[in-house]
């Protein structure tokens, strides 16, 4: 969802730090604008606690130079002075000054700054640093639009800081310390008057302490990151090794925790919660990187899954949730995103992450632990998914405020018919057919590893069932899937990426297979950098548009792993070098949320999505998903094995080496070498009982699969 005030901030060019579940959002010279609107603060628990901080040297404001937040929990800021007349009357030339701003933030409810100011004028400078700071409290779910703002009183304002009481009766606080104590200016700025000796400085201190009363989760660090834990890899190029590790940091950033469990936040600024889609793709996406996220991550939506039939919600038993939401719409009950299950494919999603895990872990302790949780999503699929009796699952809005389209392209526009219109609910998307197809397979492989074959079978024939019933979605021209089958199961339109996730589902045959193929990587779809959600020929094809027309990164790439399962390794191999390429265009080699369809021909690097979130989940899962499927790494650790099958690299890679891969008790390190057109498994080290078997013409269609 796309914010009202995307047109104030490009997001694109702000900083962001975070841990734990704090977070800063800053413009690139660390500025909150005073006076102005926009989405930039110090957040937590979807309240901002600082809405302005604008340093002034002599009522100026300084140069930016550069900025850098690499390491994820902080920040710094180099900034200059323009020319400034002194009140000596003297004239101090520009860039006399360095002003450097370290900002760490701290998980337990804390923005440390350090501000040091260095002079090299060969004079005494003495000139006052104004700061001008404030806190408004407001919720995020207002400052976007989703809930009516209200009008609020202004915060209690001191020297030491804000505060102010909510609709909600719960008191927050921004509490301030600075060192050396500055003075308060006639206009409420704190000043600190500077008198630098030549060439000489001074450092300050700006602390800011956040908490609210009542029953809140606490801020808390995020936890701990295990040394031990999953895999790394690294390659014989230093681009490649930068764009990967940039995305392992991102999603490290993204860490968050809920109940002593920790989960991957969808994205900044906008999605900083736990989202069920996002968080069990992106779980899914790093299996082989941190699995600790992914068990953590079913727990978690496992305690919350759906218990009753509330329509508010667009809650059923046995539904995943969509979005947790926090703070004082939530409170208040003024939103169903404080608990929202309006989501149709989070349930299969589930199921598969909840199946996958027990081929890393190699046991079904994970399985057996949730198996109640895991039956009642089942129940769901097959009682409330099916609206009409059909077979298929559909979606249909029954909350008032919920969302109108409920798959992940979730806009109004995103599920289109040939002329643009959106489908008449209920919708059945063809996406999420394919990852019920997957979820039942999966399943019925569980249940039959623990002893009940007949359940398992018949889960199978459920999944052969489903499968049969991807017909109705065929469209002749242009040839492949619609994007879904609206309430007269009249299909919408076939030239969008979402059929793309069948193959990633493993859920047709190798000829429709073949067909999706070739409409996706055409030059209708295919930009270049990944694969438009829209194509180019479409009636509604826009190229910044959030769903008509973008790309999005970890839609390409479960389209790309899906092309590889079914032997389309050169199709696989453009996709993933295409999306490095994006990446090595962007700041700090960071892919975002999504970015415009234009063709590659058209710009020498990706045009931006001014509003897309940065650092985003499944965009930073993308690259360490597609290096995973590139090297054709296959576990089955419940039979204590790692397939490598066909592996493949990057072109321009020579070598590729994975360390401390977990499989089951086993640690795993690999070494990829090219020889030539190929890649060849080297070298493997074994730390444990399990084998590794390498397959240079694996079956295809179980790629990826035990």
């Amino acid at each position: 969802m796309s914010s009202p005030l995307g047109s104030i901030v490009n997001l694109a060019e702000t900083i962001v730090i975070k841990d734990g579940n704090v977070f800063m959002v800053t413009l690139r010279d660390g500025r909150l604008p005073v006076g102005v609107p926009h989405p930039l603060g110090l957040w937590f628990r979807d309240c901002r606690f600082l809405c302005a901080h604008e340093l002034r040297l002599g009522g100026e404001l300084p140069r930016f130079l550069t900025a850098t937040d690499a390491a994820g929990t902080a920040a710094v800021h180099e900034l200059t002075n323009p020319d400034l007349p002194l009140p000596d009357g003297g004239l101090l030339p520009a860039e006399s000054l360095r002003i450097r701003i370290d900002r760490r933030v701290d998980g337990a409810g804390a923005l440390r700054q350090r501000i040091a100011v260095r002079s090299y004028h060969r004079e005494p400078v003495r000139l006052p640093l104004e700061l001008r700071v404030g806190a408004d409290f407001q919720p995020m779910l207002e400052l976007r639009g989703v809930v009516e703002q209200h009008e609020r009183s202004a915060p209690e304002s001191g020297p030491d800081g804000f505060s102010a009481v909510g609709r909600d009766g719960v008191r927050r606080v921004t509490a301030l310390r600075t060192e050396p104590a500055a003075r308060q200016g006639d206009d409420g700025a704190l000043v600190f008057d500077l008198d630098l000796p030549p060439r000489g400085g001074i450092d300050l201190a700006v602390d800011f302490e956040i908490s609210e009363d009542g029953d809140a989760e606490p801020a808390g660090p995020r936890p701990a990151r295990d040394g031990r834990e999953g895999s790394r890899a690294s390659s014989d190029d230093q681009l490649f090794n930068r764009i990967l590790q940039r995305s392992l940091d991102d999603l490290e950033l993204l860490r968050s925790s809920l109940d002593g469990h920790s989960y991957f936040a969808a994205g900044v600024p906008w999605f900083a919660t736990l989202f069920g889609r996002d968080s069990l793709i992106t779980a899914f996406q790093t299996l082989s990187f941190v699995p600790r996220v992914a068990e953590d991550t079913v727990r978690l939506l496992a305690g919350r899954l759906g218990q009753v039939v509330d329509d508010e919600r667009d809650e059923q038993p046995g539904k995943v949730l969509h979005e947790l939401r926090a703070g004082e719409p939530a409170t208040l009950g003024e939103t169903p995103f404080a608990r929202y299950y309006g989501s149709v494919d989070a349930t299969p999603l589930f199921l598969c992450l909840l199946c996958r895990h027990a081929d890393w872990s190699g046991n079904l302790d994970l399985f057996r632990e949730l198996r109640g949780p895991a039956e009642a999503a089942l129940e769901w699929i097959d009682r409330y998914g099916d609206l009409d009796g059909d077979g298929l699952v559909e979606y249909e809005r029954r909350s008032p405020g919920g969302l109108v389209t409920q798959g992940w392209k979730d806009s109004a526009d995103g599920v289109p018919d040939e002329r643009g219109d959106p489908l008449r609910a209920p919708v059945a998307l063809v996406e999420v057919q394919g990852y019920v197809i997957r979820a039942k397979r999966l399943m019925a492989r569980m249940f039959e590893l623990d002893g009940e074959g007949a359940r398992a079978e018949r889960l199978r024939d459920d999944a052969g069932a489903l499968e049969a019933l991807l017909e109705r979605f065929w469209v002749d021209d242009p040839g492949c899937y619609a994007i879904g089958l609206d309430a007269d199961k009249r299909p919408g339109t076939g030239l969008t990426s979402n059929q793309g996730h069948l193959l990633w589902a493993n859920a047709v045959s190798d000829e429709p297979a073949r067909a999706i193929r070739d409409v996706l990587m055409g030059p209708d779809m295919f930009s270049g950098w990944g694969i438009r959600t829209l194509a180019q020929s479409h009636p509604a094809y826009n190229p910044v548009g959030y769903h008509t027309g973008s790309v999005w990164p970890h839609d390409s790439a479960l389209i790309a792993s899906g092309l590889r399962r079914y032997g389309f390794d050169e199709d696989f191999t453009l996709i993933f070098e295409g999306l490095l390429e994006a990446a090595s265009r962007f700041g700090d080699y960071r892919l975002p949320e999504l970015f415009a369809g234009f063709a590659r021909d058209e710009f020498d690097e990706p045009v931006p999505y001014p509003v897309a979130c940065q650092p985003q989940a499944w965009a930073a899962g993308s690259i360490p998903f597609l290096l995973k499927w590139g090297l054709g790494l296959s576990p089955d650790a419940l039979n204590g094995r790692l397939r490598i099958i066909r592996p493949s690299l990057p072109r321009w890679l020579e070598c590729v080496d994975v360390t401390g891969l977990k499989l089951g008790d086993a640690r795993i390190d690999l070494r990829f070498e090219r020889a030539g057109e190929h890649v060849t498994l080297s070298d493997a080290r074994i730390d444990g009982d399990a084998e590794v078997v390498l397959e240079i013409a694996g079956d295809r269609r179980r790629m990826g699969e035990p």
